[in-house]
């Protein structure tokens, strides 16, 4: 689907029957818990196990809500790597972790949501082996503190959004190929006495994996030139916890590490590699 087509505003589709549509006893999940499987759209609104029992094509919700709408603490939804497949509404989700805690999305994928995975006002969500692809933005974190393990996100607008990467736990991901914007979060440098600094979102204007535009002010000047060594020097000492995929477009004359070769690079004093 064409990226115009999740980007679509103004249709409104009605949610499929509503209630918790197909959920009845199972199987057993990994730890013996007993697992109820869902087979269309549904609101997960008590604690327990959960699995997609086939793939749902082309899911129907309304507009600020989920396919899967978890408003449930203790809750595990495992997609058994099926998809959940929906039809590029703005505001819409694949799943929507809101409101809970202590939940575990694993094994699915989604595609042609406006958010694949979002996850809003939640406390411990783990988001685990989900391939994301063809979203507005693949998986998005809001308000939230999230650990995302092993996940896949390619060929989004947005591949990950987080609003605070200090709260979230990024394991193993390969973020990559999105037509905007790969990780979209500020740039999280220095937390000393409870006084934090955070810069951007920063944005890799011309796509080549790198962050020209450190401060994500739309443009690379002055301002990035300031605050590239801030990052640099905050990381060196410790003061700085900056997620890997964020290090890695940091990292201008690709050699691995964050130092003042890239500073050196980052200006073009310094060939890149």
């Amino acid at each position: 689907m064409a990226p115009s087509r999740v980007l679509a505003v103004g249709v409104v589709v009605l949610c499929l029957l509503g209630g918790v549509a197909d959920a009845r006893p199972f199987d057993s999940s990994l730890d013996g818990t007993q697992a109820s499987r869902i087979g269309s759209c549904t609101k997960i609104t008590s604690p327990g196990h959960y699995t997609l029992g086939q793939d749902i094509n082309n899911g129907k919700t309304r507009i600020s809500t989920g396919c899967i709408d978890i408003q449930a603490d203790d809750v595990v939804l495992d997609g058994r790597g099926h998809l959940l497949d929906g039809f590029g509404v703005s505001d819409t989700s694949g799943v929507l972790v809101e409101d809970a805690s202590n939940v575990t999305v694993r094994n699915l994928r989604v595609q042609d949501w406006n958010r694949g995975i979002a996850v809003r006002n939640a406390e411990n969500v783990a988001v685990r082996n989900v391939d994301a692809s063809n979203n507005a933005i693949g998986i998005d974190v809001t308000g939230s503190d999230a650990r995302l393990v092993g996940n896949t996100v390619r060929g989004d607008l947005k591949g990950l959004v987080l609003d605070d990467p200090w709260d979230d736990d990024l394991v193993n991901n390969d973020i990559r190929g999105n037509h905007v914007e790969n990780v979209y979060a500020p740039l999280a440098v220095v937390d000393v006495f409870g006084v934090q600094l955070t810069l951007g979102p920063p944005l890799d204007l011309d796509r080549d994996g790198r962050y020209e535009d450190l401060t994500g002010s739309g443009d690379a000047g002055v301002l990035d030139v300031v605050a590239f060594p801030v990052v640099v020097v905050a990381d060196a000492i410790g003061l700085a916890d900056i997620p890997t995929e964020q290090r890695t477009a940091l990292d201008f004359d690709g050699d691995g590490t964050l130092d003042h070769g890239d500073l050196l690079a980052y200006a073009g004093l310094k060939p890149t590699a």
